[in-house]
C-alpha cells in the first residue's frame, strides 16, 4: 500500500482560519496590540484665534471633474485634491476635539455652558448590603479627562433640538450632558441624568429614579436610598458606611454620587457664579411642545 504526499495547496489551505469568525477574532485581537493609546486632552493653544476663525464661513474647496464632453475610456472623471486644496480644506476643520462647544453658540436660550474640568480619576468602591452590614468590595476607576466640559441649564431650555441639529458628532446635547436643575419638583421628576447643586459642597444626582446625596466637608458623605457612606477625600476608601434600615441585602452602587462628585468640584471651581437650587417649588421647567422630534 502507497500513500501519496499532500498536495502543497492543500497543506497551505489547512492554515487558514476555517471560518469567518475566527478571521474577525484575530482581526480584533491585531487591531488591539497596534492601538495607541489616546493621547490626553490639550486646550486650544490660541483660543481667541480659533473662535475668530469659527466666526467666519469658510466653503468647501470644489472637488475638480472632467468634463462630460472629454470623458471617454477610462479617463479618470474625478481628480484628488491638489496640496494647496487640501491644505486650504483642511484648514476649515473647526478642531473640535481640542474645543467644540458648538451647541453653546447655538443655543437660542443661553441653556448651555461650557465649564473648565481639571483631570481626575477617583477610584469609586463597590457596596454590598449582607444581614444589614455594609461591606466594600473592588474600586472601579472612574476618569473624567477632558478638560472642557458641558452642562445644560434645564430651566433655560426648551428642548428645541437646535444643539443637536448642529452637533459635530450627531449628539443630542441637551439630553446627553449633564442636565442641572433648580427646582426640586422637576429634577425629582426625572429618571437619569439630573443634577441639583444645593451649595456648601452638596450636590444632588437622579439615578434609576432614585436620588443620591453627595456632600463634601473635609471628606466626603454619599447618600443613598440603601446606604449612607463616609469616604476618604484622596483615596475614596471606605471610613464608615451604614445601611439604610430595612435595606435588602444586595449590591449597592455608588457610580451616580461620583458622578455628582466629578460635577460639583469642577462647577464649585470653574462656574461659582451659578445659582444654588431651592428647596421647594412648583416647577419651572419649560414642558417639551410635543412634536416628534
Amino acid at each position: 500500500m502507497t500513500t501519496q504526499a499532500q498536495p502543497h495547496h492543500i497543506a497551505e489551505a489547512k492554515a487558514i482560519p476555517d471560518s469567518l469568525e475566527e478571521m474577525r477574532r484575530a482581526a480584533a485581537a491585531i487591531i488591539a496590540g497596534s492601538r495607541a493609546a489616546r493621547a490626553p486632552h490639550r486646550l486650544p493653544d490660541d483660543l481667541p484665534g480659533l473662535l475668530r476663525r469659527r466666526a467666519h464661513r469658510e466653503w468647501r474647496v470644489p472637488v475638480r471633474h472632467t468634463p462630460l464632453s472629454l470623458r471617454g475610456g477610462f479617463t479618470e472623471t474625478t481628480f484628488t485634491y491638489s496640496e494647496e486644496e487640501a491644505r486650504t480644506e483642511a484648514g476649515r476643520c473647526l478642531d473640535c476635539d481640542r474645543f467644540c462647544s458648538i451647541c453653546v453658540g447655538v443655543c437660542p436660550n443661553l441653556a448651555i455652558l461650557t465649564y473648565a474640568s481639571a483631570p481626575m480619576a477617583v477610584d469609586v468602591p463597590s457596596l454590598r448590603i449582607e444581614g444589614g452590614r455594609v461591606v466594600a468590595g473592588p474600586a472601579h476607576r472612574l476618569r473624567v479627562e477632558q478638560r472642557l466640559q458641558v452642562a445644560v441649564l434645564t430651566d433655560f431650555c426648551n428642548e428645541c433640538g437646535n444643539c443637536a441639529t448642529f452637533c459635530p458628532t450627531a449628539g443630542t446635547p441637551y439630553r446627553d450632558k449633564p442636565r442641572l436643575y433648580l427646582d426640586r419638583v422637576d429634577f425629582e421628576a426625572q429618571q437619569e441624568n439630573a443634577f441639583m447643586l444645593l451649595g456648601h459642597g452638596v450636590i444632588e444626582a437622579r439615578s434609576a429614579g432614585e436620588t443620591h446625596r453627595v456632600a463634601v466637608d473635609g471628606g466626603i458623605t454619599c447618600s443613598t436610598p440603601r446606604v449612607s457612606v463616609r469616604l476618604d477625600p484622596m483615596t475614596w476608601e471606605v471610613r464608615e458606611a451604614r445601611a439604610a434600615p430595612g435595606a435588602a441585602d444586595g449590591e449597592v452602587s455608588l457610580q451616580a454620587c461620583a458622578a455628582g462628585y466629578a460635577l460639583l468640584v469642577s462647577l464649585s471651581a470653574a462656574a461659582p457664579f451659578l445659582p444654588a437650587a431651592s428647596a421647594v417649588g412648583g416647577g419651572t421647567f419649560v414642558a417639551h411642545p410635543g412634536y416628534e422630534e
